[in-house]
């Protein structure tokens, strides 16, 4: 078992980097906050000097943290990182220990594409609501609950469901600083960030929006858009797509696949706490595998 005990190993290191990259990148955010905080009292301070010369000099002195904690909090980290996994080189461990793009320590166009797609998915769901039942309801017609290919959606949604709380759990486990990723033992350089899991969740989305619109407009009354297509093809290529979410990309769909396969097979393999996750999801799930089963 030395190449188990090697696994867990290096799992346990990327684990403790990641939490030194954590600790490091929000100690720095905070010594900038802290600077740019100092700048703007000593700024006021000069300003009131000015004003009020009778009183000039009550605001001199430490009266405003400056950031050092934080600063000797941030070169702690680098003098451990670089001890521990970078041979004692100041500079490679600083490079490493930067921010990097998408990592929620950083602003970047990443939150306001996802703001923008987010924008999206709520007109398209509120289009599909107004139309597909409120809408129908109000003409006496049969809305989409009635329709042949409901089931379809309804097990595509428990999925897409389960693929947005996913997100959610993750963001607030990163957001409060639990280790999950220790905790269910993930590799690491396989685990996507809160916002990569949530544009994966917002494409999603929106192609399963879509596709329920065009499925029940095409074979509504009211002919407003053409039936080039037949209905049920919406729901096929609604199947295909998930199907291929679920697969791909490999890389990070394997663990989960094998996980599964592991839950299957629990009677034979040794559990752990992530499996008895899966498992306690899977109980939860029992209407939307009728549904897909059903598919």
């Amino acid at each position: 078992n030395g190449d188990e005990e090697s696994l867990r190993r290096k799992l346990d290191l990327d684990s403790i980097k990641r939490a030194m990259d954590d600790i490091y990148r929000t100690a720095k955010l905070l010594h900038n906050f802290s600077i740019m905080n100092y700048t703007g009292f000593v700024k006021i301070a000069k300003k009131f000097d000015k004003t009020f010369k009778e009183h000039k000099g009550l605001f001199k002195g430490n009266n405003c943290d400056d950031g050092k904690g934080a600063e000797v909090l941030a070169g702690k980290m680098e003098r451990l990182y670089a001890n521990w996994f970078c041979d004692g080189d100041m500079r490679e461990a600083q490079a490493q220990m930067l921010t990097k793009r998408g990592d929620g320590l950083m602003m970047d166009w990443t939150q306001l594409r996802l703001g923008y797609r987010l924008g999206m998915c709520s007109i398209l769901a509120l289009w599909v609501a107004w139309d597909c039942v409120w809408g129908q309801l109000a003409r006496d017609e049969i809305s989409i609950g009635g329709r042949t290919a409901f089931p379809v959606f309804r097990g595509c949604f428990g999925l897409l469901s389960w693929h947005w709380f996913w997100g959610l759990s993750v963001y607030v486990w990163t957001r409060y600083r639990i280790n999950y990723i220790y905790l269910f033992e993930f590799d690491p350089r396989n685990v996507d960030t809160p916002i990569d899991i949530f544009n994966d969740a917002v494409d999603e989305t929106l192609v399963y929006l879509i596709c329920m619109l065009l499925y029940y407009k095409t074979d509504s009354d009211d002919q407003l858009f053409p039936d080039l297509i037949p209905p049920g093809a919406y729901p096929m290529f609604l199947i295909l797509y998930t199907i291929k979410c679920m697969i791909f990309p490999w890389k990070l769909r394997k663990p989960l696949w094998i996980s599964i396969r592991q839950v299957l097979l629990a009677s034979f393999v040794s559990p752990t706490f992530f499996l008895t996750y899966v498992g306690d999801v899977f109980t939860s799930m029992v209407k939307v595998f009728q549904d897909i089963l059903w598919s």
